[in-house]
């Protein structure tokens, strides 16, 4: 504390010639204080609610972090800040992971309640997908929207995509059946998305195009096959047969 005191008084002389010198006329004093935690109330899906003391200058993030997170079955999506009985803000945290930002992030305050309802949906995304797993979906949004949120197709993606939706149907005993329905990605920013849907983006196989040589060669094997590809070339591949005196072992006529 004293050598920042000196130091500040240092910086500060340059401007203020009143601090320094052997009769100074101003003065300058550093002391520290504590700051006052306050308390937040984290219910519903987190690991450990109840009553937390955090820092008072405490985000909603840094706040759920020290309530435990968010459990599974909470939903990332509709996080409510609730401030003298009143809902001040209802956060989406997807903004916040996909592309780092929290638009509507607010400071806590002493006394707020953070409320983490259960997630009201489950859509599962795999395949030929960069985060594939268990995205949730809002009313209104698209399939388009939830592969965005799994960080877009891989480069090996097609443009086939699976999409298995629960449908009411009144000939089954249960009274729903599974639908499947083909589509590609462009259609998906037209599709909406439903509560339990499962989708599917299928990738691009890769062709299993060779050529096998075998018998009396100095390579045998296989060789990917290209287009115009003709016998001079596969043997030349091989090990070629212009050699003086390997070409002697081969039975030519045959």
């Amino acid at each position: 504390l004293v050598s920042a005191q000196d130091y500040l008084k240092s910086q500060f002389g340059k401007v203020y010639s009143t601090l320094v010198g052997v009769k100074p006329t101003s003065f300058i004093d550093l002391s520290l204080g504590s700051l006052r935690s306050i308390n937040v109330n984290f219910v519903g899906q987190v690991n450990f609610p109840g009553v937390f003391a955090i820092h008072p200058f405490s985000s909603l993030i840094t706040g759920l972090i020290q309530s435990g997170g968010v459990k599974r079955e909470g939903s990332l999506r509709n996080i409510k800040i609730v401030r003298d009985n009143s809902v001040i803000n209802n956060v989406d945290l997807y903004d916040y992971f996909v592309n780092g930002m929290l638009s509507s992030d607010i400071q806590l305050r002493d006394q707020d309640i953070v409320v983490v309802p259960p997630r009201l949906s489950e859509v599962l995304i795999d395949s030929a997908i960069t985060r594939p797993g268990i995205y949730e979906s809002l009313d209104g949004e698209f399939i388009s929207d939830i592969i965005h949120y799994a960080g877009g197709v891989k480069v090996n993606s097609s443009d086939i995509v699976l999409i298995s939706s629960i449908n009411k149907d009144k000939s089954r005993i249960s009274g729903y059946s599974f639908k499947n329905n083909y589509t590609n990605l462009i259609e998906t920013k037209k599709i909406k998305v439903k509560k339990a849907d499962k989708i599917f983006i299928y990738p691009i196989y890769e062709e299993l195009q060779y050529i096998e040589i075998i018998g009396q060669v100095k390579a045998e094997g296989k060789y990917k096959y290209f287009n115009g590809m003709s016998l001079r070339d596969v043997l030349k591949l091989s090990g070629g047969i212009e050699d003086s005196t390997f070409v002697h072992t081969i039975y030519t006529k045959r």
